[in-house]
């Protein structure tokens, strides 16, 4: 190489005058140095090596994180969160009202029918595409070349794909990777939290009250003023006549304690209002007592009215002797109680009672003169009447907590209203004194009132025989002449007045199932663990978005030979036994398998 030899020299020590001009075109010191170098690398041969930027490939494609399985993960979480959230708040407004919004009936149902199918599916691709990344590490890719075709078939998504896994490990005698464990563990957990969901959240059928309003026909103080005795006493003999009980009678406005029968003659109930199925607080009558047989030695019923003075000191009324001869009966009854014809509750009350006795002596005979039946006896009657205010339930027929309250205040000029078993006692005498009772007709509605069942006419020769009775079933009957007396409420009735009430009813809500919303959520946990846990142990830059068919094809392409082997079975193929140590760049930034 020739020895260099430059034009000038440059000293920087030499001293300038302060005077001089300043330098043209001068070198700096650097410069300098380079100037005075003897000898200089000749670069016109060298070429440009090509260098792959990071995270690039050899054909320039960039590493990349492929978020939208993440993306998806994340809204599919918050549609998870909002679902739970909307069936809890199904379940906490279910038992409030009787009609259930659509939001908290139809959409939880399509919610859930959406996460059945979309939460595996959503677990599968996030898992598909972590499954990629996991390839980089030798500690998160598959162990073997066999498994490599397990991921990308995605075995590890349902419970037949693990069994056939695990079964083909077995074969092959080779192991399974911790990833492809975990992510069999997850799709399992993703598969089963629907079922169990589910079943946490049943739709059922339960009862709800609700506040309302109602006018019923109930009580009323003005209205009940204008009743008198004898309108009290025809309404009570017309139904008691009909044979019917009062709950028959009025079966939508007597109500009964709670756990009693309705069938039969009740010997405690409230009389009020229909209140169309509501739970109401209304006034009305309440009237408990029975009748029933006594032993006594009265024989005829000209002892009767000294046995009646015996038991009731100077009684307050005392009936006639009623005869009843419908034919084939001969009956004679006489009556008495302690109260006197006055009004009920006295003024400015609200309870009343009465003891009264009744003799009975009847015989049946046949057609042909026979006797049939004779029975006598005496019957004892207690009663007490109150007027106030009862919790009645329209659901069941039943009434509670009844507190007693003045609602009678007569404003008629007439006889006030009775006691009600002196008003049925009256009804007798009345009817006797007035004969009604001598027309067949007559006596034959007094028959069946008192419990006389006519028989049929058989032999056609016009006589109407009857079947006696027996001395309780005249108590009962009586015990229902009685009843049918608070008919006095279907005549003091008016609508004028607005009720609070409560409304039950059925209606179809979402309901929360302990044990199995407890499973789902520790599902629902153990799910998003193990999701965080993968995707924090394998999410990476990845060369692709998902670990598919077509992926594996590039795989086998970098390992000639792996399907020299090739059978229809993949266990039969040994060479798949072949570690896998998973992807990385050589130094042109080519993926390869290593």
């Amino acid at each position: 190489m020739a020895q260099y030899n430059p034009p000038y020299s440059y000293n920087p020590y030499a001293e300038v005058a302060p005077d001089s001009p300043p330098l043209k075109n001068t070198l700096s010191p650097n410069r300098a140095v380079i100037e005075n170098l003897y000898f200089r690398a000749d670069t016109s041969e060298l070429k440009t090596l090509p260098t792959v930027p990071s995270g690039v490939t050899q054909d320039g494609q960039r590493l990349r994180y492929y978020p939208t399985s993440l993306l998806l993960l994340v809204v599919w979480i918050v549609f998870v969160v909002i679902l739970l959230w909307l069936l809890e708040s199904a379940v906490s407004h279910g038992p409030k009202s009787l009609t259930q919004p659509w939001g908290y009936t139809q959409l939880p149902s399509l919610l859930i029918t959406v996460f059945a199918q979309g939460h595996g599916a959503i677990t599968a691709m996030h898992l598909a595409r972590v499954s990629v990344s996991a390839l980089h590490s030798a500690r998160t890719s598959p162990s073997t070349w066999a498994e490599v075709f397990w991921i990308s078939d995605r075995a590890w998504q349902g419970p037949v794909g693990m069994l056939f896994t695990v079964l083909a490990a077995s074969r092959l005698r080779v192991r399974i990777s911790a990833h492809f464990l975990l992510c069999a563990i997850t799709c399992l957990t993703a598969l089963v939290t629907p079922i169990i969901l589910s079943r946490a959240y049943p739709i059922r059928t339960i009862s709800i009250d609700e506040n309302t309003t109602i006018s019923p026909s109930a009580l009323d103080v003005v209205q009940m003023g204008a009743v008198d005795a004898y309108a009290e006493i025809g309404t009570g003999a017309g139904g008691w006549t009909t044979g019917l009980s009062v709950m028959e009678t009025y079966n939508s406005s007597v109500y009964l304690p709670s756990g009693v029968s309705r069938d039969g003659d009740p010997l405690d109930f409230f009389f009020g209002a229909d209140v169309e199925g509501k739970t109401v607080r209304l006034p009305g009558l309440h009237l408990t007592g029975q009748c029933v047989t006594v032993d006594s030695n009265v024989s005829s019923i000209a002892d009767f009215p000294a046995y009646c003075t015996a038991q009731i000191p100077n009684p307050g009324y005392m009936t006639p002797v009623v005869e009843i001869v419908p034919v084939t009966v001969d009956f004679l009854m006489q009556g008495c109680c302690n109260t006197a014809w006055s009004q009920i509750f006295g003024a400015n009350a609200s309870f009343d009672s009465n003891v009264g006795y009744i003799y009975i002596q009847s015989n049946t005979t046949s057609s042909t003169g026979t006797l049939v039946a004779n029975v006598n006896g005496i019957i004892r009657c207690d009663t007490q009447i109150a007027t106030g205010l009862a919790t009645l339930s329209g659901v069941d027929g039943t009434f509670s907590a009844f507190s007693e309250e003045t609602l009678y205040k007569p404003t008629q000029g007439g006889d006030a209203i009775q006691e009600p078993l002196l008003a049925m006692l009256e009804y007798w005498g009345l009817t006797f004194n007035g004969k009604g009772f001598e027309e067949d007709l007559g006596k034959g509605t007094a028959a069946r009132t008192l419990g006389f069942v006519g028989e049929t006419d058989t032999d056609g020769d016009g006589f109407q025989t009857y079947l006696q009775p027996s001395m309780q079933e005249l108590a009962t009957t009586f015990w229902r002449g009685i009843s049918h007396t608070v008919g006095i409420g279907l005549l003091s009735r008016s609508n004028g007045t607005v009720y609070p009430a409560v409304q039950r009813g059925q209606t179809a809500v979402y309901v929360r199932e302990a044990k199995f919303a407890d499973a789902a959520y520790a599902l629902l946990a153990v799910w998003l663990l193990l999701l965080v846990a993968i995707t924090a142990r394998s999410f990476r830059p990845t060369f692709a978005d998902s670990f598919d068919g077509y992926l594996t094809a590039k795989l086998v392409q970098e390992k000639p030979g792996l399907m020299d082997n090739w059978s229809g079975d993949l266990a039969a193929n040994g060479d798949l036994r072949q570690r896998f140590g998973g992807v990385e760049r050589d130094a042109q930034g080519r993926i390869v398998v290593v």
